[in-house]
């Protein structure tokens, strides 16, 4: 046999090895999947609980189940862990645990409550908002709970973090207060807390959240609603040019771009109760993935941008009911 097929054989024998099911219950793929939120008794301001899929809406797992309310999930770059924000004392803190559920480890302690985060890049570093004396502030930690160190004081109250691609600059909301009038916009800074620039200021748009850059950090996706009217997502670039608005149907929430960037997850109450759903970059085809329960919510998704997906013992596929089948996106 010469080296040709002798390398040959050795490369199909490794592959067929990476896609085995073991008999030890471990599940290996090469494609990302999609953490999210969902308050399975129904109550909006009740029981949350931290749940992962595939991204045809496949392979469900309930990652927590806890009777603090645990939201808005965030998946480090390198796939191994997931940042989540709970409920499980007086107020709301940081968790990160690994991505199939184990090894949970509260990551702030203290009597101001945090709110969503971000990975850096490298997946050693959350920045999030924590509402501490008189304003919320954006502040960063190790990813074990070391270093909590503030990025920036500001008058404004400034949340929801997003560390852009190349570590150099954060987007994030900003507002004078949160009153229900109150113009909330879109900022970036440097990583460092300088140079603060407003990209939703000079548009139409006046009450925006949830910030997410694309993998090339050229654009920015959020969400933005009129008053009294519903949630859209739209798109601009990182430098606040070019807007345009994706969504027209329903109420539509919490964008994230693919960590291929040719995809964007959502949550959207198109249909009703809130699901999470799959669309193109340009706001096309969108597809649902999840189907909860009647009365029940899915929100809050995140990319999870693993070669390598695990399905431990204990935590096999489940289900809550129909789940909506489809094929990859």
């Amino acid at each position: 046999m010469n080296k040709v097929s002798l390398f040959l054989r050795r490369c199909l024998s490794l592959l067929l090895l990476t896609f085995t099911i073991t008999s030890h219950g471990i599940a290996q793929r090469f494609e990302p999947r999609i953490v999210f939120a969902s308050n399975h008794d129904g109550n909006w301001n009740g029981n949350w609980d931290i749940y992962s899929m595939d991204v045809n809406g496949d392979n469900l797992v309930q990652l927590t189940d806890h009777p603090g309310s645990d939201n808005h999930p965030s998946g480090s770059p390198d796939g191994k862990r997931i940042t989540f924000t709970s409920r499980r004392g007086l107020t709301p803190d940081l968790y990160v645990m690994d991505s199939d559920g184990n090894d949970v480890i509260r990551l702030t302690q203290d009597n101001f409550g945090e709110a969503r985060s971000s990975w850096s890049p490298d997946s050693r570093k959350i920045a999030f908002a924590s509402f501490c004396k008189l304003n919320c502030d954006i502040f960063t930690v190790d990813a074990n709970g070391a270093n909590r160190t503030r990025v920036a004081e500001h008058e404004m109250q400034d949340v929801e973090p997003a560390w852009s691609p190349d570590g150099s600059k954060i987007a994030f909301v900003s507002a004078p207060n949160f009153g229900a009038l109150d113009p909330r916009h879109i900022f970036v800074m440097n990583a460092d807390g300088t140079e603060r620039r407003n990209l939703t200021g000079d548009t139409n748009l006046k009450y925006n959240h949830n910030p997410s850059w694309s993998p090339d950090g050229r654009k920015i996706v959020f969400q933005s609603q009129r008053p009294f009217e519903g949630y859209d997502i739209y798109v601009i670039t990182a430098e606040g040019k070019n807007l345009k608005q994706l969504t027209q149907e329903g109420n539509n929430r919490m964008p994230a771009y693919s960590p291929d960037g040719r995809k964007i997850a959502f949550a959207s109450s198109r249909e009703g109760d809130f699901n999470i759903y799959l669309m193109d970059t340009n706001g096309r085809n969108a597809v649902k993935l999840t189907a909860t329960p009647p009365g029940t919510e899915s929100i809050s998704p995140s990319w999870l941008p693993s070669p390598l997906a695990v399905f431990p013992n204990g935590k096999l596929p489940t289900s809550w009911g129909v789940l909506k089948r489809s094929g990859n996106p």
